[in-house]
């Protein structure tokens, strides 16, 4: 194993972050860390992909990433894949270093939605400039002692034991690996939210606050850090609508993310017994920005009609309509869903999501799929709306712990 090899397994065997928990496919056997596919590189090309097909169609079309951090930068697991395609550095010169950002996937994206920016586990607890500033700080030691050939996980990491008491030994080790696991993600989230500011993209968060005291601060937080947030305590993303009016109502024209200082994610709407019920609830909200999936509780799709309406807020003033689109999760809810489909069949359906049922998990390489994707897509930009949110973005995460490089 090379110098490096060592560096990449180490530092991949101390940040690694935990994929959701779903199940693997039946008698897996996981293919030869050569045979990997770069997962995130796939799902950056489909993103890219639709991308720019919505903008060919309506210049102005905003497209937003909820979640998929690891996409915007390259880190450990990129490398460790370029290594384990490349043992003997025949193409060294052409990897690119730690760190950079992917050029072509920020270019075709105007925002990064992030979940849990200041009411979860991975909160900062800071200002998000004092936190930028002291990961670079960080980096830049880390650098320094690379330099001089001391080699130091980005991601710090206690070693035990802790204690003569095995119970005791257990906890302790389970609250480092909770930490080690928070910290890596604030790390990977920093990276994100540092390059898409950089590039002049509007940052998002999405916030499931416990108690409306918590959403309040969480607003306030927003504000301090320039973050778009939406914060409540009856999160809409379960089909509900607030109880209360949002933050900033204004009665502005609303023709570009960079004006919006409102924004309402409703991806489904389960509460509302009707289609036209949950557009006309929707008409009643000032918001300057709406995300809804494309079709009530799955099947009864929004038509052009039902978007024009939903084009402006309740005070008259125009304002942005955007489409969801899970990427890499589905339902057997769906309305292209087919008779007899299932786990493996047709294969782009790689496995079910043990955390919800009749939920499941896509092979995004899979054509089957994106030619799936790619009627959506369409479907979206011929009724009408402004831009598409791709969602479910995260779960190149679960394959790259399907698929592991060491």
């Amino acid at each position: 194993m090379t110098r490096l090899s060592a560096t990449l397994a180490l530092a991949l065997l101390l940040t690694a972050t935990q994929a959701a928990a779903m199940d693997k496919p039946r008698d897996w056997m996981p293919p030869p860390a050569s045979a990997v596919p770069n997962h995130r590189e796939v799902w950056r090309e489909v993103i890219i992909e639709i991308a720019t097909y919505a903008k060919a169609r309506k210049k102005e079309a905003v497209i937003l990433v909820k979640g998929g951090v690891e996409l915007l930068v390259k880190g450990e697991r990129e490398a460790a894949w370029e290594e384990a395609q490349d043992p003997y550095g025949t193409n060294f010169e052409k990897r690119l270093p730690l760190g950079t950002v992917y050029r072509p996937y920020m270019k075709v994206i105007d925002g990064l939605v992030v979940d849990g920016l200041y009411c979860s586990t991975f909160a900062f607890g800071k200002p998000l400039a004092e936190a930028i500033k002291d990961r670079r700080e960080l980096d830049r030691v880390l650098a320094e002692e690379r330099a001089r050939g001391i080699q130091r996980p980005p991601v710090p990491q206690p070693l035990g034991p802790f204690s003569i008491d095995p119970k005791e030994e257990l906890r302790r080790a389970a609250e480092i690996k909770r930490e080690s696991e928070k910290i890596e993600r604030q790390r990977r989230m920093i990276y994100a939210i540092d390059a898409a500011r950089d590039a002049g993209r509007r940052l998002f968060s999405l916030e499931d606050c416990k108690t409306q005291k918590d959403a309040d601060a969480a607003m306030r937080a927003a504000d301090r850090d320039r973050v778009l947030t939406f914060a409540d305590a009856d999160n809409p993303t379960t089909g509900h609508l607030p109880k209360t009016r949002p933050n900033h109502e204004n009665a502005e024209p609303i023709r570009s993310v960079s004006a919006a200082r409102t924004w309402l994610p409703m991806l489904n709407a389960d509460s509302f017994a009707s289609r036209a019920e949950w557009v006309m609830a929707l008409q009643k909200t000032n918001y300057d920005i709406v995300v809804v999936d494309v079709a009530h509780r799955g099947w009864d799709g929004l038509t052009p009609a039902d978007i024009a309406k939903l084009k402006f807020k309740a005070l008259g003033s125009p304002r942005m309509v955007l489409a969801a689109l899970p990427l890499g999760k589905t339902q057997d809810s769906r309305w292209y869903w087919q008779k007899g489909w299932g786990a493996g069949s047709p294969p782009f359906l790689f496995a079910p999501d043990s955390d919800v049922p009749g939920q499941f998990i896509i092979d995004l390489a899979n054509p089957e799929w994106k030619a799936q994707l790619g009627k959506i897509a369409t479907g979206i930009m011929d009724a009408g709306f402004d831009g598409i949110v791709f969602t479910e973005t995260d779960t190149y995460l679960w394959f790259e712990e399907l698929m592991p490089l060491d």
